[in-house]
C-alpha cells in the first residue's frame, strides 16, 4: 500500500517531551481513519528503547535516524543496525542530506547501510534530493538517478522493505517547499527509475520531504506520485503533524 507518513525529529526534544509527543500521536492513531495510515516516528536514538515500549501494539512504527552496518565493532560513537533492531526499531533512515553533507556519507557506505539494515529485518527509508545549484543547473533528474543507482543497483534489495523520500536539499529547513509540479516531476521520475532497477515501482511509497507543513500538505499530497511525507519541523508538534495526516487522508483515501 503506497501510503506512509513519517516524522523525523532530528536532534530535538528532551526525553519527557519525546514521551509526551509519542503518547499524543499514539492516542490520535487510535481513531479508525488514522489506523489506515501507516506512520513512523524517527526519534533521537537515545529514546528508542523507551518509545518502543510506548508504541508497542500501535499502528505507528519506530525508526532510527541513522545506523552503522554490522553488529559489534570498534566504532566509537556509532550504533549498529543490529543494536537498533534489538532496541525495537523496525525502520531506519539512510542517505538523508544532512548525513551526506555534514558527516560525509558516500555511496559506498550508504550501499552497505541499506544492505545490512535489510539483513537485520529493518525497513529502509532511503533519502534522495538535489541541491539548489544542481536544480538551477538543470541537473535535478540526473542527480536523482545517480543517487538511486549508486546505492540500489547491483545490490540485493528486499523491495518490500524499502521506501523512498524525495527531499530537495534547498527546501529542508528553509521554509521553502518544492511546488506541487516540481515535486510530482521528481516523484514520477523516481518511480520510473525504480522500475528500471527491477523494483515493483507501483508498490513502493515515495514520500515528499522539505518544509512539508499543514498549509502545503494538501496540494502536495494531491499529486498522483506523492504517496506521503517525511516531516521534519512540523512533526515536533502533535497538532501540526496530525493536520498533515488529515491532509493525507483527504487526498489519499482507501
Amino acid at each position: 500500500m503506497r501510503r506512509l507518513l513519517a516524522a523525523n525529529w532530528k536532534m530535538h526534544l528532551y526525553a519527557e517531551q519525546a514521551l509526551t509527543l509519542t503518547q499524543q500521536l499514539r492516542a490520535a492513531w487510535e481513531a479508525p481513519e488514522l489506523r489506515t495510515l501507516p506512520g513512523i516516528v524517527f526519534p533521537p536514538a537515545l529514546y528508542l528503547r523507551e518509545l518502543a515500549m510506548q508504541l508497542a501494539g500501535s499502528s505507528i512504527a519506530l525508526g532510527a535516524q541513522n545506523g552503522y552496518p554490522g553488529e559489534f565493532g570498534a566504532f566509537t560513537g556509532e550504533i549498529s543496525m543490529a543494536q537498533l533492531a534489538a532496541a525495537g526499531a523496525t525502520w531506519v533512515l539512510v542517505g538523508h542530506s544532512e548525513r551526506r553533507q555534514y558527516f560525509g556519507e558516500n555511496a559506498e557506505l550508504l550501499r552497505k547501510k541499506v544492505q545490512d539494515a535489510q539483513a537485520r529485518s529493518l525497513s529502509v527509508l532511503y533519502c534522495v534530493g538535489e541541491t539548489l545549484a544542481e536544480r538551477e543547473a538543470g541537473r535535478t533528474l540526473f542527480r536523482l538517478q545517480t543517487q538511486l543507482q549508486e546505492v540500489l543497483s547491483e545490490n540485493i534489495i528486499d523491495w518490500n522493505r524499502l521506501a523512498i523520500a524525495y527531499e530537495p536539499v534547498w527546501a529542508i529547513g528553509t521554509g521553502i517547499n518544492a511546488t506541487p509540479d516540481q515535486a510530482q516531476e521528481a516523484h514520477a521520475y523516481l518511480r520510473m527509475q525504480l522500475a528500471q532497477l527491477g523494483a515493483p515501482a507501483d508498490q513502493i511509497p515515495i514520500l515528499y520531504g522539505g518544509s512539508l507543513k499543514p498549509d502545503n500538505a494538501y496540494a502536495l499530497f494531491s499529486q498522483p506520485d506523492i504517496d506521503g511525507g517525511l516531516v521534519g519541523g512540523a512533526s515536533l508538534s502533535a497538532d501540526s503533524f496530525l493536520a498533515i495526516a488529515q491532509a493525507h487522508l483527504q487526498t489519499k483515501p482507501l
